[in-house]
């Protein structure tokens, strides 16, 4: 089934309708793309824009994860895999990019699990996927009932994916922004400008888009404060041991004379 929705997705978006989603999209990627640093990135997704969007891009090696079957892209490799399995050692990815790989997964809160341990800590994670609070999610719905390219889809919240990516330790440094503000249905005879509704929508940046671009980047290992004890001593060598039920803090049995008030000096009043 994963691979089939990848297929149909895929197929539209090398039509005139779908070539106009990804020309909209390419340049707000390779903005996100090009704040990558570091070894290793990895695109994921059903279609081969990487090659224009990752062009600016300061990672070093660049790896197109394909869900489908075909010919390679020219002069770069190519991983075939799964999202929901990536066969990555932990923390070994600097950027990974689903591109259009959450609506065609079968379980896409676990490629965003995948995609959290694979990338290491300050890694950036970038999603673009199609928002379900749009006409594109009215099309997702029609398409339950006739034969279309968005069958299938799971098509995921701007909401819901913020807040599985605050569980699994990311943090957005912006707003997500949106694109596709026409209509989904749009054919051949559509013109492919802009008219002053679209225009307005996306300067007051409505979350109302047919396609949202959110951009992460993973923290560090989260580091759990210690309490204060009697003397405002820290004792960090405790803090792995539990003890005292579900307590990780051991008072310390302080000796009688650092209880007691310090003498007088008879020098000083």
């Amino acid at each position: 089934m994963a691979n089939a929705r990848a297929h149909r997705l895929a197929t539209w978006l090398a039509t005139p309708a779908g070539q106009r989603v990804l020309a909209e999209e390419t340049a707000p990627l390779a903005e996100a793309v090009r704040r990558a640093h570091g070894d290793t990135l990895l695109w994921l997704g059903c279609h081969e824009v990487m090659a224009q969007a990752v062009r600016g891009c300061m990672v070093r090696s660049r790896l197109f994860g394909a869900v489908l079957p075909g010919p390679a892209i020219t002069d770069t490799p190519v991983l075939r895999c799964l999202p929901e399995a990536l066969p990555v050692a932990n923390n070994t990815l600097d950027a990974i990019v689903l591109h259009h790989a959450l609506e065609t997964s079968a379980d896409p809160r676990g490629v965003l699990r995948e995609a959290a341990r694979a990338i290491a800590p300050g890694g950036r994670l970038i999603v673009c996927a199609f928002n379900p609070l749009s006409l594109w999610g009215v099309r997702r719905c029609v398409a339950q009932f006739k034969p279309d390219a968005f069958r299938g889809l799971h098509l995921i919240t701007t909401l819901r994916l913020l807040d599985w990516l605050a569980v699994l330790g990311f943090e957005v440094q912006a707003q997500p922004l949106h694109l596709q503000y026409g209509l989904p249905f749009q054919r051949e005879r559509a013109r492919t400008d802009d008219n002053a509704l679209q225009r307005a929508l996306r300067r007051r940046r409505v979350p109302l888009g047919g396609v949202y671009l959110v951009s992460a980047t993973k923290q560090a290992a989260a580091m759990r404060p210690l309490k204060r004890v009697a003397t405002g001593i820290a004792r960090p060598g405790f803090a792995a041991r539990p003890a005292f039920g579900n307590s990780n803090v051991v008072p310390l049995q302080l000796p009688a004379a650092r209880l007691r008030e310090p003498p007088q000096n008879p020098d000083y009043p």
